[in-house]
């Protein structure tokens, strides 16, 4: 009867174990017998390796991987043909010994008569898996050289045989490698945890724990599982190869193994540790970098906390670099704001204690009385500010009990177009989604009556135009944080496709904090569309804040809201606008035909930068002026 596969495998194994170690220990001995003196030495142990390789194919052509269709017979003629090359082997190791032979030498010949001498103490096993055999007392193995001070990586060998141990160490050491060794596969797994491996031996049949759990255990642990594993094992069956595969082996190379091929892949498995090494730290830089950016994002920095990551001479340092150069220009752009905010929040403090908003002071009157019920919901306050759209009022919303404020529409801006008011919803809509600290938030828009009507967040402060009335012109620091904060809810807007169209002093609102709000997103545009620049009182702009392209009726974009723009802080530096006269027309000639003078030529004390930035962003052509207003954000920052 065929014997069960499991018998088959171990004798395999049984056997192919000592002609592993005749192949080793024959391989190791012709590295060095590198000289003309050698020739003997060679030849003997070329036979050796001839006769060793003769007894593997008759391993292999008698019992199968598969472990299928092997009788008892079948074995007895295996061992019987053995004789042969048994012989022969030992003959060669005859031939080499002698007295002058160094102890090293003869005691790598006398391993080969012993694993030699086991080719034919191996019969059939009757257990499907034995214990490993034990060898007899045997010379000590030569000394390992040291490993060279620079190795090419650590390995750890893990089989539970010496032999086999010591033909991997000395090849590896020879290659440059440092190497330990365990004898089993608990000792493995702890020198695992305590050393940082380049590479893992890993044989497969051990007492205790077997090589195909080490190998479980060792890529289940986060710890080690970045290690690659090489299994070379005797038990070179499908199923066994495949399962340590699947396991995560790196590759599986049976015994006896090709000196080429295990330094083959040991290189090619050290190189990949190497580089997922590199990968691992790169990857704990990348995170530090990114803590470095929520601490940014949460104002808690602290410039030089990238030093370390900084030094590196790759992508990441480079990176690190800019980001703290980065990091510390932000911070400071955001302690110059801090001091420009400040600034401008004295001076918002001294033009109160010398009055009132003047624009207040001319609307003591309006069509609403304070006290009285607006649309069944509102309480009117007082008015706080009239323009060309219409009358702002300070009301009380009494269902959500809380302060607001109305514009109430100039019926001009109603009268003769049925659509108009599906259309200033469309606009209010979009208008909406604008929310940002620097922009007066939307509410709704509703009709009275015949009265259209737009409410909108309420801010206790005062006008830019009040503040520039009471003042008579700003500081340069006070513009700055005027500006700034301007650039900042234009670029919000912009975003969602939102141009103002009537950026002016009028509906620039600056609380106590000296925080800046813009009023009217999405009314100006609906009105520009029906409307047209006559005498003041009419319901769009004022011609003196409108781009060249505006007045020309001209597609207008973005680019237009930082024409205006450049109006309000050439006008807070000096105090005047750029260009100004008696009538529209005239002042439209001057707009599209003149250059004004810089603010610095009118007020040295105005930086030079900030004067040019404000005469390029009132450029006649918009593709010479900033062409967004996060470019301008970006320029005003830079300027000290």
């Amino acid at each position: 009867m065929p014997l069960a596969a499991a018998e088959v495998s171990a004798l395999r194994h049984d056997l192919r174990t000592p002609v592993n170690h005749i192949v080793g220990y024959c391989e190791l001995l012709l590295e060095d017998a590198a000289t003309d003196a050698d020739d003997a030495r060679r030849t003997a142990l070329r036979a050796a390796l001839a006769s060793a390789r003769d007894v593997l194919a008759l391993i292999d052509g008698t019992l199968s991987a598969s472990g299928q269709d092997v009788t008892p017979g079948a074995i007895d003629a295996l061992h019987t043909r053995l004789r042969a090359p048994h012989d022969r082997i030992l003959a060669a190791m005859d031939a080499l010994r002698s007295p002058a032979a160094g102890d090293g030498f003869s005691a790598d010949v006398e391993r080969i008569r012993h694993a030699t001498g086991r080719l034919l103490a191996t019969h059939r096993s009757s257990v499907p898996t034995p214990a490993a055999p034990v060898s007899p007392a045997q010379p000590a193995s030569p000394a390992s050289p040291a490993p060279p001070a620079h190795t090419r990586g650590r390995v750890l060998i893990v089989d539970d045989i010496e032999e086999n141990r010591d033909v991997l160490r000395r090849h590896l050491t020879r290659q440059g490698y440092a190497v330990d060794d365990a004898a089993d596969g608990a000792a493995a797994l702890r020198m695992a945890a305590e050393v940082s491996y380049d590479l893992m031996l890993l044989d497969v049949r051990m007492p205790g724990i077997d090589g195909h759990e080490v190998l479980t255990r060792i890529k289940r642990d986060p710890a080690t599982r970045d290690i690659p594993v090489v299994m070379i094992s005797a038990a070179d069956e499908l199923a066994t190869i495949a399962a340590c595969i699947e396991a995560g082996a790196e590759d599986f190379l049976p015994k006896p193994f090709d000196p080429a091929i295990l330094g083959a892949r040991a290189s090619a498995s050290v190189e990949k540790k190497r580089l997922r090494n590199l990968e691992v730290d790169y990857l704990k830089q990348v995170d530090r970098v990114v803590a470095a950016a929520t601490a940014v994002e949460r104002g808690s920095y602290a410039a030089g906390a990238l030093a370390e990551v900084a030094r590196r001479d790759d992508a990441i340092g480079r990176l690190a670099r800019v980001f703290d150069a980065m990091a510390a220009g932000v911070r400071a752009r955001e302690e110059r704001l801090s001091e420009q905010v400040h600034t401008l929040r004295r001076e918002i403090d001294q033009a109160k204690q010398g009055g009132a908003d003047p624009a207040e002071d001319e609307l003591d009157a309006g069509t609403l009385l304070p006290g009285a019920l607006f649309a069944d919901r509102y309480t009117i306050i007082r008015v706080v500010g009239r323009g060309g759209m219409g009358t702002v009022y300070k009301a009380h919303d009494r269902e959500l009990a809380e302060d607001i404020a109305i514009k109430l529409l100039r019926l001009e801006v109603m009268r003769g177009d049925p659509t108009m008011a599906e259309r200033f919803k469309t606009e209010i809509r979009l208008a909406r989604r604008i929310s940002h600290t620097n922009v007066v938030r939307t509410h709704d828009f509703g009709e009275r009556e015949g009265s259209y009507y737009v409410t909108m967040e309420y801010v206790e402060g005062i006008t830019l135009r009040g503040l520039i009335d009471l003042r008579g012109h700003l500081s340069p620091a006070a513009t700055l944080g005027i500006a700034r904060q301007l650039a900042v809810s234009l670029a919000v807007a912009h975003e969602q496709g939102v141009v103002h169209r009537d950026i002016k002093p009028q509906n620039l609102l600056l609380d106590a904090a000296g925080v800046l709000k813009v009023m009217d997103f999405g009314i100006a545009k609906l009105a520009d569309r029906t409307s047209t620049i006559t005498q003041a009182g009419m319901v769009v702009g004022t011609p003196a804040y409108m781009a060249p392209e505006q007045l020309m009726a001209e597609t207008v974009d973005a680019r237009s809201d930082l024409y205006a723009t450049g109006v309000v802080l050439y006008e807070c530096l000096t105090g005047v606008l750029p260009y100004d006269s008696v009538n529209p027309i005239a002042l439209i000639a001057k707009v599209l035909n003149q250059v004004p003078v810089s603010p610095q030529e009118k007020d040295p004390g105005v930086p030079a930068p900030l004067s040019a930035l404000v005469m390029r962003l009132l450029a006649k052509d918009a593709a010479d002026r900033p062409q967004s207003a996060v470019e301008l954000g970006e320029l005003l920052a830079q300027i000290e």
